[in-house]
């Protein structure tokens, strides 16, 4: 029925590291889009995480977009990893989403591998994606961006409401990526978006130039750079400066039970070493703890306040839709994918539904809850 023996040669692996990582849960089936897949939950030897298999008469393998390494200590980080040259690329503030063909139909999957439906509707009105991908057979894989999606809110002047940006494209399969300069000369051939390129700077200036670019950044309100190789054969690196730390723990804070203390931990940690890096004096260094201290406790006291009031606090996303249908198929997805999620307000704008989806945080609401109540806990 799975077509083990089928899945494992297209992978090169072992039909028993197929079946018993099927049978661990690790891969999981999906039949809520045609053709139906697999989900690499986890990685397994080579093959990444969020790795898609999509069945049928032909197997077609899409694999999972490798992690960046995140520099920590910028300065050093460069010296030890790249030969070169190196590209300074923005990293964009949304969530990551891979589009390709699937039987002559356009595909988008979130990093963890599965088919999102909004995002899949929304990107297949993109008339230059599609044509793309009519005539190439290969992988986008780009940043969703914007107010109006259900993941992650955040504006961009070139993109308010919903905007695909492309950082990379990859072969199908293999997953080897394009250069930087035939990657971006083929955007530009389809006119299609693509993160900006600040430069391809010297191994020995590019610190420099991305400290600049991170300052401006800054003031912009927007969220890092990824550090590339511009053969791509070295893995790529992230940055990103203190405003962007900070504003993730801000809204972490909000829901202080539900995201993972390594969550809160390592973007705290990346303060201090940047701190030292950047030779911060104790005006500066007092201003930054004021930053961090504030995104940490301010938060979370307006959240056990509203608790305390008998609030229920939700993470609220907007979307835009065409019909009711778009949008309990998406509160279906959303309900499989293990998100308790209410829909608020609906309102009718033009030919559009435009709807509040709220996501409620349960951890956070019922530990809250009890904490106020009881005056104890078990941590």
């Amino acid at each position: 029925m799975y077509k083990i023996k089928e899945i494992a040669e297209a992978l090169d692996i072992e039909p028993w590291r197929i079946r018993g990582a099927i049978e661990r849960g690790t891969i999981k089936f999906r039949d809520d889009f045609s053709p139906p897949y697999f989900v690499f939950t986890r990685a397994l030897g080579k093959i990444e995480a969020g790795t898609a298999i999509f069945l049928g008469e032909k197997i077609e393998v899409i694999r999972g977009f490798p992690k960046i390494k995140r520099a920590f200590f910028l300065s050093n980080a460069v010296k030890n990893h790249f030969e070169d040259k190196v590209a300074v690329e923005e990293k964009m503030n949304g969530y990551n989403v891979r589009v390709f063909s699937i039987k002559k139909k356009l595909v988008a999957i979130t990093r963890g591998g599965y088919v999102c439906p909004y995002t899949t509707n929304k990107i297949r009105k993109n008339k230059k994606i599609s044509r793309f991908l009519k005539e190439n057979n290969k992988v986008l894989c780009g940043e969703v961006v914007g107010l109006e999606n259900p993941y992650a809110i955040h504006c961009y002047e070139e993109a308010p409401k919903f905007g695909y940006f492309v950082f990379d494209i990859r072969e199908k399969g293999s997953n080897m990526p394009m250069s930087i300069k035939e990657k971006n000369s083929l955007l530009e051939e389809y006119v299609i978006e693509k993160v900006r390129l600040f430069g391809i700077y010297s191994k020995e200036e590019v610190v420099e130039k991305t400290f600049e670019i991170l300052k401006k950044l800054e003031e912009e309100n927007r969220e890092g750079v990824v550090l590339k190789d511009p053969e791509m054969k070295l893995e790529p690196l992230k940055y990103t400066p203190s405003k962007t730390n900070t504003s993730d723990l801000r809204h972490a804070f909000r829901f202080p039970f539900d995201f993972g203390r390594d969550f809160f931990f390592s973007r705290i940690i990346r303060e201090g070493f940047q701190a030292v890096e950047l030779e911060e004096d104790e005006e500066e260094l007092k201003e930054r703890a004021k930053r961090i201290g504030e995104s940490i406790l301010f938060p979370m006291v307006e959240t056990i306040r509203r608790v305390r009031n008998k609030e229920v606090v939700t993470d609220d996303y907007q979307i835009r839709v065409e019909s009711m249908e778009e949008i309990k198929t998406l509160m279906r997805y959303l309900q499989r994918q293990g998100v308790t999620c209410i829909l608020g307000d609906v309102m009718q704008e033009n030919k559009n539904l435009v709807a509040t989806l709220k996501r409620i945080r349960p951890n956070s609401n019922d530990k809250i809850k009890s904490i106020l109540e009881k005056g104890v806990t078990s941590e």
